[in-house]
């Protein structure tokens, strides 16, 4: 291996064995926080970067920009380094600055942009900054085809760890939908009667989740979700991030839904590790909406 970016994917599935009881379908998680900088966010960062790369459109030297202070930009400012750039991230003042000492470790710059103007205005004026010159790229984390080629490399990698066991189920937690749409797309493609579980992570008021044909959408607080993230801790010796735990609390309900000799798989996006002094905090902003998951 000649970069730690080379183990970005190829992410592990782990068996739940404590905190489900026999009887019954065996839930596995796959641990995204394995990848490089602790989140799935490398695998389509990476996609945009090194593409640019070996297309020639970046060199070392050059600098690049992103917007939000995120997992996209932990996983950006990781990246950078290692190909000889330099990283700008830009973001509203008001941002939690839960990852800030992550993205600065790495050496990136922080613009703090307008609060008034939310993450629309950092996204503008990360992209205005770009086109200024020509040694300057702007990095955009959710960019469709990155996203979707990814997305159908993690399902790809999915289905092989089952060694052809029949995946009944595949739980998400849900913020925006991506994951929980791409993903379930994908994976219908050789399982089409799949059954996939959104864990929508808020506290929030949201009306009915159920009802949705092949989709199962549950609302997780985020007591249960510190709750779960503990007991899978205590009992299996995982530290999952909160929509990871999310993801295993409905993958445990819905495993009287999935039949006994087939596997149910739940997502952990992202490290624990990073919540630990959090969990009095907010955390997410959920932007999914229900009607989409039909």
């Amino acid at each position: 291996m000649r970069r730690i970016d080379e183990l970005v994917g190829q992410t592990p599935l782990v068996k739940l064995n404590r905190v489900v009881d026999d009887d019954g379908p065996d839930v596995y998680v796959k641990m995204e926080n394995v990848n490089p900088s602790g989140s799935i966010r490398d695998r389509y960062v990476s996609e945009i970067v090194t593409r640019a790369v070996d297309a020639g459109y970046i060199v070392a030297g050059d600098e690049l920009a992103i917007a939000g202070v995120d997992d996209s930009s932990v996983a950006a400012a990781l990246l950078t380094n290692l190909l000889q750039l330099r990283l700008r991230v830009f973001a509203p003042s008001h941002s939690s600055k839960r990852l800030l000492p992550l993205i600065e470790r790495y050496g990136a710059e922080i613009v703090w942009t307008d609060e008034d103007k939310g993450l629309g205005g950092a996204i503008d004026a990360a992209a205005t900054w770009a086109r200024q010159a020509a040694d300057r790229m702007y990095v955009d984390g959710y960019r469709r085809q990155a996203v979707t080629d990814s997305y159908a490399d993690m399902a790809d990698e999915l289905l092989e760890a089952l060694h052809g066991r029949i995946l009944g189920a595949f739980i998400t937690s849900v913020t925006t939908g991506g994951t929980f749409r791409h993903v379930a797309k994908e994976l219908r493609e050789t399982h089409p009667a799949l059954q996939v579980g959104g864990a929508v992570l808020t506290d929030n008021d949201f009306s009915d989740l159920t009802g949705h044909a092949y989709n199962r959408l549950r609302k997780v607080s985020l007591s249960e979700a510190w709750e779960m993230r503990d007991r899978i801790a205590r009992e299996e010796g995982l530290l999952l991030g909160p929509k990871g735990a999310a993801a295993v609390l409905l993958a445990i309900e819905m495993r009287k839904d999935v039949p006994e000799q087939e596997a149910i798989v739940a997502l952990n996006p992202d490290s624990g590790q990073r919540y630990l002094g959090w969990e009095q905090k907010q955390l997410f902003e959920v932007t999914f909406h229900p009607d989409s998951a039909h």
